[in-house]
């Protein structure tokens, strides 16, 4: 019955022929150490404790023996009932002795095989042997052989078994020593488990096939499924697709060729089956390598350590004839009748046999038996160490690639959440709605801008017809003075006549008369100055109206320019008289472009220089201040101190460029100077080598490389198209994690937030954030900066209101050329001082006055407001909140349209009106995080919490006289008021009769969720 082992490892730390049966079969062989211990002779004998041996010294009757006939009384089963026979000569020590005996050893082996008469037999070569526990037939003392059974013909057996099918050591057992289950080794489980891998791989790829044409059946993601559950729903299926491909690709990919195979000839199909394989044939391989050494070790039977007993007995039987035997003297002696032999030993006679002792002595036969497993363990080190050593080694190092190929996390390729495509496509649709709405505002205020320009032709046109009516008053003033003077110039001669008496009286009447009509003249003078001050201070008071300065203010400067950039005003190329061009990118560098076709990179913040030849070789070198570099069109330019570029042309014009401002400053050879602006490229910047990248309206990156080719890189899509110098066009999908190598040996790098992270061959790295325009850049030194290589990002359509301060407002817009005081009214005794220059002839409304005189706002009070509640030119419901809107940029619902008689109507705030088109949708995911924009797209989504719903409510309505808001505030429309049909969630849902949740009209059919 095999005896239950507990499977613990017990070799000696030396024995690595031991470790690695062990570790190869579960086979856990005693330890080399401990072999013998129960093969050993009683303690009760005269010669206790000898290892592989028992043994006793007797006495032998005195002869002379030659070396001829020594071996008929010592050697290898010379006598019955004894192994081994060594006859030797005792003279009590080396030397020479007078007198002397004659002994003989009698050794039996303990544990050695027996024939069938009973005789010991040594193992032949390459002999199996069994042991176990048996009884000493002289001594009865209980011996047991099965360790060394175990460890010398188990380790072989064992190693045999786990090679032959059914590749396993579960259920070995040998001489006592069985392998636990939890010990076992199943070479097929290498085999079993690769091919689960490859089943693995097999689903991925049926099932990305199978959502495939799922997709294909649903169609390309549609404009009319965002922010539906229609969307969601392709989204996820792409998600899915995208995630299968990579667990593919990253398994070993579609085609996979494997370079091993398996013990059952399986050929493996992914990289994980495979490297399994070169698992198994590294144990396979080390496992015949422990073979070929144990049959070299045992070939000649030196395994049997009963060997290396008689091998050591026989030597010392050869020194006993050399050394001990050949030096004893006999000498016949007769006295009379009697006659004898007596024995000496001459002086070279020895009985201490070296490295053992007198062979007479209880441990010198110690140390025979010592030597003997001496010399067998050392003798299985020479031929099963190395072997064993290099099989530990190969197998450890074979594993350590299958645990790097296991090492190598599998990892999804597309991390987006529902919620987050959520997210963005409602990010996505509100920047449409504020892209559509800004468009309404513009053209509301460019409409305003016309009204504002009819308003002042109208002021215009009030001020030609008051310059008329004042003309024309004053002839007709003329007239009736001239008229008069006439009349009393008649009477004063018809009174003259009456006599000199009637003259004086009547004189002093007439003088009488002239007093009162002068002073009635006066009068009308005075009431008729006074009603045109009135007119004049009512007009300057609208002049300096704050009513007229918050429109304004609300226009902007950049509406009143007509919406154009002062950027405008410049170029965003310079030429040189050699017929070269400079650009001014967006990151402050200056790339200049030569006829020869080489280009030129400064970077004024750091020096250096990235010169790219025509053949598209690149050199740097450094620009210190105050150095000067030599340009390939023979111009040198000089790094100034104050961070300015100066560049000296062969004509001898000269050009200093400040790139801080765009400013240049041109020297020509005739002495003149002439300055121009040179605007930057937006989204512009150059590469550690010398290509130059533009990060264009849509997100995507375009580079231009030395070489002539030229990539374009959507983080969007995932797409690249390489153009080479031939035009040959090559696109390829990059998907978020995958890196690409582009055709300078830099490589990029699509990171799962969407930005681009570029390496190049000189350790530099570029990290670009097509969201924001942040350039991160850092140096082979590890130096890094953080460049914004386009700005804001602000739409171009956005209001300029960098000058709503209330002062220096440019109305270069409106037509004020009618409001001055050139007209040819002749306003001579009149009081003029409220038509001065300071009203609206200066070309720019002045705002030092306190607005419009209060009893003008009665002059227009019967205009109708209505439908628009914002009343007329002068309404006092004028909310403040406009005003303040105006000036801090934020909108405001406002009850009208201030300076606007001309039926513009008011204008309610920008949430008025139609509050768009989001169709009623269930709560099915969680409520989404914001997003900022820039450029038309939309940032990568964040995440949002479960299990919180969201509510889209349908439009509301109002009594907005715009379709998508007016141009004010957050609010209602006109005063606030509107009628909402939406806006607060539904307490129940209709079974059919509702609408189906995740579809619009006009959309995409209801697919899911009915």
């Amino acid at each position: 019955m095999a005896e239950t082992t507990t499977g613990t490892a017990n070799y000696d730390p030396d024995d690595y022929f031991a470790q690695a049966v062990t570790d190869f079969t579960g086979y856990t062989i005693p330890a080399r150490s401990t072999l013998f211990n129960k093969l050993s002779s009683s303690s009760n004998d005269g010669f206790a404790n000898l290892k592989l041996f028992r043994m006793d010294i007797q006495g032998m009757d005195m002869r002379s023996v030659t070396a001829a006939d020594y071996s008929a009384i010592g050697g290898w089963q010379v006598n019955s009932g004894e192994d081994y026979d060594l006859a030797f000569y005792d003279a009590g020590g080396d030397g020479a002795h007078s007198s002397v005996d004659m002994k003989k050893a009698r050794i039996v082996m303990i544990g050695v095989t027996v024939d069938g008469n009973g005789r010991a037999t040594l193992w032949s070569g390459g002999e199996i042997t069994g042991g176990g526990a048996f009884e000493g037939s002289y001594s009865h003392v209980q011996w047991d052989s099965g360790p060394m059974a175990q460890y010398i013909s188990g380790s072989k057996l064992v190693l045999d078994h786990i090679l032959a099918s059914p590749y396993s050591t579960q259920g070995f057992e040998y001489s006592g020593l069985s392998v636990i289950d939890a010990n076992a080794v199943d070479m097929l489980s290498f085999e079993n488990t690769g091919q689960s891998f490859d089943r693995v791989v097999q689903f991925f790829k049926d099932h990305s096939d199978t959502v495939n044409q799922w997709m294909t059946s649903l169609g390309e993601d549609q404009a009319a499924w965002k922010g539906k559950a229609a969307s969601l729903f392709w989204h996820l299926l792409d998600e899915l697709k995208t995630n299968y491909d990579g667990y593919v690709s990253q398994l070993g990919g579609s085609d996979y060729t494997a370079t091993n195979s398996t013990l059952g000839g399986y050929v493996p199909k992914s990289k994980l089956s495979d490297a399994l394989a070169a698992a198994q044939q590294a144990l396979k391989q080390a496992i015949t390598d422990l073979q070929t050494a144990w049959t070299d070790w045992a070939s000649d039977g030196q395994h049997d350590p009963h060997y290396h007993v008689k091998k050591i007995l026989d030597g010392i039987s050869s020194w006993v004839i050399n050394n001990n035997i050949n030096h004893v003297l006999a000498e016949d002696w007769a006295s009379g009748e009697a006659s004898g032999t007596t024995y000496s030993t001459d002086a070279d006679f020895k009985q201490n046999v070296p490295d053992y002792g007198d062979l007479t002595q209880v441990t010198t036969w110690q140390k025979v038996a010592d030597a003997a497993v001496k010399s067998w363990s050392d003798h299985a080190d020479s031929k099963l160490k190395q072997p064993a050593i290099d099989a530990l080694s190969n197998v450890k190092n074979a594993w350590a690639d299958v645990e790097d190929a296991f090492a190598q996390e599998v990892k999804n390729k597309n991390n987006e959440t529902l919620a987050e495509v959520l997210q963005k496509e409602e990010t996505e649709i509100a920047e449409d709605q504020a892209n559509e709405n800004n468009e309404n505002l513009n053209n509301s205020l460019n409409n305003l801008n016309d009204n504002l320009n009819d308003l002042g032709n109208n002021f215009n046109d009030l001020n030609t017809n008051l310059n008329d009516n004042l003309n024309n008053l004053g002839d007709n003033l003329n007239n009736l003075n001239d008229g008069l003077n006439d009349n009393l110039n008649n009477l004063g001669d018809g009174l003259n006549n009456l006599g000199t008496n009637l003259n004086t009286n009547l004189n002093d009447s007439l003088n009488n008369i002239g007093d009162g009509l002068n002073s009635s003249l006066s009068n009308l003078n005075d009431d008729l100055g006074n009603s045109l001050n009135n007119v004049g201070s009512g007009l300057d008071d609208l002049n300096n109206s704050d009513l007229a300065n918050a429109a304004l203010n609300t226009l902007g400067p950049s509406l009143l320019n007509n919406g154009n950039n002062s950027t405008k005003d410049g170029s965003t190329t310079l030429n040189s008289p050699t017929g070269g061009t400079t650009q001014l990118n967006g990151d402050g560098t200056l790339t200049t472009t030569f006829p020869d076709g080489s280009t030129q990179t400064i970077d004024p913040s750091t020096g250096l220089v990235t010169t790219t030849n025509p053949d598209g070789t690149t050199s740097v070198s450094q620009l210190n201040p105050g150095s000067t570099i030599t340009n390939p069109d023979g111009s040198t330019t000089t790094l100034n101190s104050d961070g300015t570029l100066t560049t000296k042309f062969p004509d001898g014009t000269s050009q200093t460029l400040d790139p801080t401002t765009g400013q240049v400053s041109t020297l020509n050879p005739d002495g003149t100077t002439s300055l121009s602006q040179l605007n930057p490229t937006a989204g512009s910047f150059t590469t550690p080598d010398g290509s130059t990248a533009q990060l264009n309206s849509d997100g995507s990156l375009t580079t231009h490389f030395p070489d002539g080719s030229t990539e374009t890189l959507n983080p969007d899509t995932g797409q690249v198209s390489v153009t080479d110098p031939s035009g040959h066009v090559t696109t390829t999908h990059l998907n978020p994690g995958d890196t690409f190598t582009n055709p300078d040996g830099s490589t990029t790098t699509l990171n799962n937030d969407g930005t681009l992270t570029t390496k190049f061959p000189d350790g530099s790295v570029q990290t670009l954030n097509p969201d924001t325009g942040a350039l991160t850049t850092t140096d082979p030194s590890g130096h890094t900066t953080t460049t914004d290589i386009d700005g804001s990002g602000l739409p171009s359509s956005s209001i300029d209101t960098s000058g709503l301060n209330g002062n220096n407002i440019d109305t270069s817009g409106i037509d004020t050329s009618g409001l001055n005081n050139g007209s040819s009214l002749d306003t001579s005794g009149l009081n003029t001082t409220g038509l001065n220059s300071g009203g609206l002839g200066g070309g720019s409304l002045n705002t030092s006055g306190g607005g419009l005189d209060s009893g003008l706002d009665s002059g227009y009070d019967d205009y109708d407001s209505t439908p628009y509640t914002g009343g007329a030119l002068r309404s006092d419901a004028l909310d403040t909140s406009t005003l303040a809107a105006a000036s801090t940029g934020e909108q405001a619902a406002s009850g009208g349209t201030p300076l606007n008689p001309m039926g513009m109507g008011g204008m309610g705030g920008a949430g008025g009106g139609q509050g768009g088109n989001t169709e009623r949708t269930r709560a099915v995911l969680t409520d989404p995080a914001g997003g900022s924009t820039r450029r038309g797209r939309t940032n990568r989504a964040s995440s949002v919490d479960e299990d919180e719903d969201v509510v889209y409510t349908r439009p509301t309505t109002s009594s907005a006289p715009y379709p998508v808001g007016g141009p004010g505030g957050n609010g209602a429309g006109q005063n606030g008021r509107s009628t909402e049909s939406g806006d607060r969630a539904r307490d129940a849902w209709l079974t059919e009769d509702e609408d189906v949740w995740g579809t619009d009209e006009g959309g995409a059919p209801a697919v899911i969720g009915r």
